[in-house]
This record gives C-alpha cells, sequence and structure tokens, in this order.
C-alpha cells in the first residue's frame, strides 16, 4: 500500500518516451558505437536498466488496466515491481544468512523477519532507501542488486555450503550471460562486481593453496594459477574471472556517459566525498543505530566462547568492512551529478546497507541460538526495541490524498487541447509545469499508457 500510494519520479516518462539521448542505449546493448566510436550518450553501460524500465512501464500498465482504470494501473505498475523487488531481496538475504532455501525452515524465517525492517518505504527513506519511492530508481539501483545476490547463489553454495559440489551445467551456462546483464545495468554493479568477485577469487586461491600444501601437491608461485584450474573449483575461478571482465569493460565504455560532469577535479569530487559522509550518516537515526547493532553483535561474538561458526562471521565482517572501505573511496571515480552533490547518498549506500543487514541478520541469528538463556532474556528485549523503532518509523499516511493522480484523471476528463492545473502538484515530472510546452514528454507517456485519447499539453 506505501508503494502503491508513491508519486511517479521526474525520470520515468523520459525513460519510457524515446528522446533524442535515448535511443542511442536502446539501440546498442553492449555500448559498441562507445567502444569503437568514441561516442558520448546517455548511459552507454546500462542498456539492461534502461530496457528493462523502457519494456515494463510501457507493457504492465496496460496489462493491469484489465483490472482497474488507466491512471490506477500506473500506479499499481509501480508498487507491484517494487514490493517483487524487495521481496527478493529480503529472500535472498535470509538464504544467505540461514544458508538454508527452505522457506518454512525456522532460522530462514527468522531471517527474513530481522531483515524485514529495514527496508523502509517512509520513516528513515531518504537515508536507507533500498527500495526508493523513485520507479526509475528502483530499476537502476534495486533490482541489479537483487540479480547480483541470485548471481552468487551457486558460487556461495560451492564455496561455503557445499565445497565439493561442482557447479552443475545449467548454471554454468546461465552464469556468463547474468553475468553480462549484470555489468551492463545499474551504476554500482561494475564496482561491486569487481570488489566481491576480488575477493571471493582471493579466498579460492587461499584456500586450494591450503589444500594443495597439505597434500603435497604445492608447487611454485606460478604454476599456482594452472593448478588452480585444474582444482575442484576451477568453474568457479573461470565464472569469477569472466564477470571481473565484464564489470571492467562496463566500467570504461562508462566513461563514455554523456551525464558525467566534468565541472570538478578529483580532489574537489573527493573533499564533496569527506564532507558528505558525516552529514548522510547523521542526517536522521536510521542508518547510525543500524551500523551501531552491527558492531554490538560483533563484539557479543568476540567475547562469546569461539566457535568456527563465530570466527567464520567475524572474518565475513572484517572482509565486508574493507571491501565497503574500498567502494566508498572509489565513489568519487563515477563521477559528479549535480543531484547528488555530496557524492555519497542512498542509492549509492545501497551496497553498504545491504551488508550491514546480512552482517546484522547472520550475527543475530548465531546469538539467539548459542546465547545462553539469561543472554538471551535481555538481547531479545532490544532486538524487539530495534524492529519497533523502524517499524513505526516507516509509517507513512496511506489515506493522503494522492495529488498527482487527481490531476491526471483532471487532464483525463478534460476536453481542452491545452490543459490548465490549478494545483501545483507535479504532475510525471520533478517540479510544476508551467510552460505546456515543456510537457510533452508527460502528454506522450499520459497517451502511451491510454490516460488520454491523443496527445493533451498541460501545464500549472
Amino acid at each position: 500500500m506505501e508503494h502503491l500510494n508513491a508519486m511517479h519520479d521526474g525520470d520515468v516518462v523520459a525513460h519510457i518516451v524515446r528522446r533524442t539521448v535515448t535511443p542511442y542505449v536502446l539501440d546498442d546493448p553492449f555500448g559498441l558505437s562507445a567502444l569503437l566510436d568514441g561516442l558520448h550518450y546517455n548511459g552507454p553501460n546500462r542498456f539492461f536498466a534502461h530496457g528493462a524500465l523502457f519494456a515494463y512501464m510501457r507493457n504492465m500498465p496496460l496489462f493491469l488496466q484489465h483490472f482497474v482504470d488507466p491512471v490506477y494501473s500506473t500506479y499499481m505498475a509501480s508498487a507491484v515491481a517494487k514490493t517483487l523487488m524487495q521481496g527478493g531481496l529480503i529472500i535472498l538475504l535470509a538464504y544467505y544468512i540461514s544458508r538454508t532455501s527452505r522457506l518454512n525452515a525456522p532460522t530462514f524465517l527468522l531471517a527474513a523477519l530481522l531483515v524485514t525492517p529495514f527496508f523502509q518505504t517512509a520513516g528513515y527513506m531518504f537515508q536507507m532507501a533500498v527500495i526508493d519511492y523513485s520507479i526509475t530508481y528502483c530499476f537502476f539501483y534495486a533490482l541489479p542488486q537483487v540479480l547480483l545476490l541470485f548471481y552468487y547463489l551457486p558460487l556461495h553454495r560451492a564455496l561455503f555450503v557445499r565445497p565439493d559440489t561442482a557447479l552443475g551445467w545449467g548454471w554454468q551456462v546461465a552464469l556468463p550471460v547474468l553475468a553480462v546483464v549484470l555489468a551492463l545495468s545499474g551504476p554500482l554493479i561494475p564496482a561491486e562486481g569487481v570488489l566481491i568477485s576480488a575477493a571471493l577469487l582471493l579466498y579460492t586461491a587461499a584456500t586450494q593453496r591450503q589444500q594443495m600444501r597439505a597434500g603435497g601437491q604445492l608447487g611454485t608461485l606460478v604454476r599456482l594459477p594452472a593448478q588452480l584450474l585444474r582444482g575442484p573449483l576451477r568453474g568457479v575461478i573461470l565464472q569469477l574471472s569472466f564477470f571481473i571482465i565484464c564489470c571492467l569493460y562496463s566500467l570504461y565504455i562508462g566513461t563514455f556517459n554523456s551525464e558525467n560532469n566534468h565541472d570538478f577535479t578529483v580532489w574537489e569530487m573527493y573533499e564533496k566525498l569527506w564532507n558528505g559522509i558525516p552529514l548522510e550518516f547523521t542526517s536522521q537515526i536510521g542508518f547510525p543505530v543500524l551500523l551501531a547493532a552491527v558492531l554490538v553483535n560483533l563484539l557479543l561474538l568476540k567475547a562469546s566462547a569461539p566457535t568456527p561458526a563465530s570466527a567464520r562471521l567475524l572474518r565475513i565482517a572484517q572482509w565486508f568492512f574493507l571491501l565497503g572501505i574500498i567502494y566508498i573511496v572509489l565513489l568519487p571515480l563515477g563521477g559528479y551529478r549535480n543531484y547528488r552533490p555530496n557524492i555519497v547518498r542512498r542509492d549509492t549506500l545501497i551496497p553498504i546497507t545491504l551488508a550491514l543487514m546480512y552482517l546484522y541478520g547472520s550475527s543475530t541469528v548465531y546469538l539467539l541460538r548459542h546465547g545462553p538463556p539469561r543472554f538471551n532474556r535481555l538481547y531479545i528485549p532490544a532486538l524487539v526495541a530495534i524492529v519497533a523503532l523502524y517499524s513505526f518509523a516507516d509509517v507513512s499516511d496511506l489515506r493522503q490524498d494522492n495529488c498527482e493522480r487527481d490531476a491526471l484523471r483532471t487532464i483525463a476528463r478534460s476536453k481542452e487541447a491545452v490543459v490548465h492545473l490549478e494545483s501545483d502538484c507535479p504532475v510525471l515530472n520533478w517540479g510544476p509545469i508551467t510552460d505546456p510546452n515543456v510537457s510533452g514528454d508527460a502528454a506522450r507517456a499520459m497517451y502511451l499508457w491510454r490516460i488520454t485519447q491523443e496527445e493533451k499539453p498541460f501545464y500549472h
């Protein structure tokens, strides 16, 4: 219901109405115009995000019009997509935390329950939203995260859950395809893919090297790559290496993005990042509380009786914090955007937010299962307080009138060729439109959605 009540963002119509800059990326999936001709255009390395949003928001509202009216169908289409993305992320996080795919397993349900409150639709949305109120941002940020977590499922299983099990032929075929799709999707995936895959390759090499040394099979360092490729994790190594290559290619053609702002030097962008981090982390209490909860859990793990599982969690936390720092340091190299003046913002922090959700969920599940009864009598009320904090904060006024929806119905009913709107509520735009000539994309979108029978310009 909260997703359904959200207004449309100001970018969605530009992505479903093919303007002068969008056709380049939609007609060139692999960015060859940038690679071969040096052409600068909008999002050369983001075809699959552009294409998914274009196809979905042009067709899903028309399908839903079998059940609801045209205006309502556009909001329902956005809500369905956001809800599926949120559900997918909760399920995937619960799997990684519980390490089981049984949806009715107690640990899986507990993990899902623990991470759900952190998905903020209202409340702390402007600080830590993973599912943004903007459907455009969801397709460029949240959806690629779903696909990324899905991509690593069989690799995670082969490395950590059942190390003796090789990748099946189905995954051997599907993962390279998914690697290409991911690398040419959201703006965050290329950097994430390189960092995570490189870390997993280092882990794989170190693990295999230890096993070879124990078996007396360890050769020279020069021969190690060949030995690794003959080992049981050969398929994992090849898949991770291919994904890194795809991500590096994406990072390169991303330098031809016409949206890149060159008004600031790299040093100036790092100054903006340095000044923006405290502003982002202290603007609301949502992110600091989650970070504090993770740190407290890790301290409790450190103080508890050591077990292989607790040692593994602490080691994962160290890797996550290291990769998180590297990721944040790399953010200014992705270019400057006027709408993101401090470089760091809720959208660029999504990987950090998801990593903290995982660390909180996995450490909490461990402490609940291994803590003494006296410990749980104190710990469980603290967990309930955290759930309550985020749940009560994330309450929007579902009865609030959606003025944009009313304006769309006014335009649909109007007999005028150019419609004058009395309210100043933004309609398919980031702000009010005072010049009807500026409303061309919105008018075209309303016609494509069958809200109007012809293109009707409008103004406030």
